[in-house]
């Protein structure tokens, strides 16, 4: 049978949540509670996005009156139990429901790692920020994520001319780097977090998570792409490095069109394999072709990029 992809919300007002007696809105709120932890009454709708149909499904939670997380997470458990009933293999989650993120028991779209995907096509978008050409540019890679790593190097490797990777464990490059010399001649530089000289650097790729200091190395007027560090850690770097520039977030479209980076992510979750293969346990080379041939099924295209909420010019 098909499997779906859900767009999950809160209800807006008591009158999204479908109960089989109309008067039982105006019961005392904690009888209307009790009722709804016992049914479970669920406002479920067929939407289309990209040609790919699924499912919106607004939970019985309003936030102005139902706020206890005792409760939230109750009624997460009963939808959980729900998800074979209307076979659910993907979900995208409202704002309201991210920090419950943990308690749902299904695959979550994520917008970090659709941005990750499309990494080449952020990466070219910097590029046309700073005025050098690509034959000119250093590009350094912060190690984190052996597979976030690799798929770097391989959107890139073939075009430029200055990579450094930054990684504790600078053994497991020894392959890929003769690899690329090999097939390119470029020689890759190989670092460990200890650096404490300075990096030629125009692009830095992070995919570490970790606090570190190697933002000090890097040269001034640097940008950063970084989709995986939590606010902490970008405030840390804003504060200590103002002369260079920090992408956390970007704006994507499919055929001009602006989209929903959750939305999209979900819709590809659900609709490949492969690209659940890479989100569940990591990319490998061999994915690279065919990794492609669906990326390039979409006409994307990136517009503003931000740092921390502001736009970057």
């Amino acid at each position: 049978m098909y499997k779906n992809y859900a767009i999950i919300s809160c209800s807006e007002d008591m009158q999204q949540i479908k109960f089989t007696n109309p008067l039982i809105k105006y019961y005392p709120n904690k009888y209307i509670m009790k009722y709804i932890l016992k049914k479970l009454p669920l406002n479920v709708s067929e939407v289309d996005y990209l040609d790919n149909k699924g499912l919106e499904i607004k939970l019985p939670i309003l936030p102005s009156i139902f706020n206890e997380e005792e409760y939230i997470k109750a009624i997460i458990e009963e939808f959980n139990d729900k998800l074979l009933i209307y076979n659910i293999n993907v979900i995208i989650l409202s704002k309201e429901l991210q920090n419950y993120r943990n308690d749902f028991k299904c695959l979550i779209a994520d917008e970090k790692h659709v941005q990750f995907l499309y990494i080449n096509k952020v990466i070219e978008q910097v590029i046309n920020l700073i005025h050098k050409e690509l034959k000119d540019m250093n590009f350094v890679i912060i190690d984190g994520d052996n597979s976030k790593t690799r798929y770097i190097i391989d959107n890139i490797y073939k075009d430029i001319n200055s990579l450094t990777v930054i990684t504790s464990h600078p053994e497991s490059y020894e392959e890929i780097v003769e690899e690329i010399y090999d097939d390119t001649g470029l020689a890759v530089q190989i670092t460990n977090y200890n650096v404490n000289q300075n990096i030629s650097s125009d692009i830095i790729i992070n995919c570490n998570q970790d606090n570190d200091k190697v933002f000090y190395c890097f040269s001034e007027g640097s940008y950063i792409i970084d989709f995986v560090s939590d606010e902490n850690k970008i405030r840390n770097i804003m504060i200590k490095r103002s002369d260079i520039n920090i992408v956390t977030n970007i704006d994507m479209y499919v055929n001009n069109h602006l989209i929903s980076k959750d939305l999209f992510h979900g819709v590809l979750l659900n609709e490949n394999r492969i690209i659940r293969s890479i989100y569940l346990y990591g990319y490998r080379d061999t994915m690279f072709d065919r990794l492609n041939t669906i990326k390039n099924k979409y006409n994307i295209t990136i517009g503003k990029m931000y740092q921390r909420g502001e736009e970057i010019h």
